[in-house]
């Protein structure tokens, strides 16, 4: 018998988190993520990201990757990993940003951050999806939601701090970006700028103008505020006849041009 790990072939997670376009939103829930200064600070301190920016979201992508679609075994031994790496990563705040003062402790294993980043993962998703392949109905985006919650008991969160529905869920997204949480630090911009502007072949650097004019279509408006991350009436229409020219092209593509290659083997593989 087929071993799909934590979720079924036929969950609303793997009809969502399947398909490779999503991923277009990665920008958008680093540059959610690192807004929170503990988190940022977390990340430059104990991440290659600056370093090896692609090394680095490689990595992260495919653990995600073995975690949603790997087996049973391969789905627990991703989550040790990312918990393993978790361990090392904490600190203190070299300066005072929002509300928090500097000498401010932080660890990845912290509730409040696991939330952060837990949270920023789903709304980013339940925010692509419908603006680039077709929209989800109510009660498909609960699914997703509630699904979701078993990702993020694998990494350490407990089900007292998980926010009990979707609508909870973004209640605490919209507090934490009409708040002092957030705030752009200095080590935030430069992995903002690593992430968004990677040192690679020039000839990259058009790919690069777009996934910036995506991501900041994506980012709330205090957070693209934040990051100093010029909007416009012409750029919002850009973004709008992309996502509109995807909404009408990705649900008519066979499922071998939606999902890649590492996706597919995950999803058919057996224990």
């Amino acid at each position: 018998m087929q071993d799909h790990g934590i979720f079924s072939a036929k969950s609303t997670t793997w009809n969502i988190a399947r398909e490779a376009i999503i991923m277009v939103g990665g920008t958008r829930a680093v540059l959610m993520q690192i807004a929170h200064p503990l988190v940022a600070a977390g990340v430059y301190e104990h991440s290659r990201y600056m370093s090896d920016p692609f090394g680095r979201a490689w990595r992260t992508f495919f653990l995600g990757q073995l975690l949603v679609f790997g087996t049973t075994q391969k789905s627990r031994e991703a989550a040790k990993t990312i918990n393993r790496l978790h361990r090392n990563v904490h600190g203190t705040l070299s300066q005072t940003a929002g509300r928090y003062q500097s000498g401010t402790h932080y660890d990845a294993r912290d509730p409040e951050l696991l939330l952060w980043v837990y949270a920023t993962l789903v709304d980013t998703t339940l925010l692509t999806y419908p603006l680039l392949i077709k929209p989800l109905a109510v009660q498909e985006k609960e699914h997703y939601y509630q699904e979701s919650k078993n990702f993020a008991r694998h990494l350490g969160l407990q089900d007292k701090y998980i926010p009990r529905t979707l609508q909870d869920l973004q209640d605490y997204i919209h507090t934490m970006v009409y708040s002092n949480h957030l705030v752009a630090t200095p080590q935030a911009r430069q992995i903002a700028h690593q992430v968004l502007f990677p040192l690679t072949n020039p000839l990259l650097r058009p790919l690069m103008h777009i996934n910036l004019t995506i991501t900041g279509a994506l980012l709330p408006p205090p957070v693209r505020e934040i990051y100093d991350i010029s909007w416009d009436k012409k750029r919002q229409q850009i973004f709008d006849l992309f996502s509109g020219t995807m909404r009408l092209i990705m649900p008519r593509l066979p499922l071998t041009l939606r999902v890649l290659p590492i996706t597919r083997r995950l999803m058919n593989e057996e224990d």
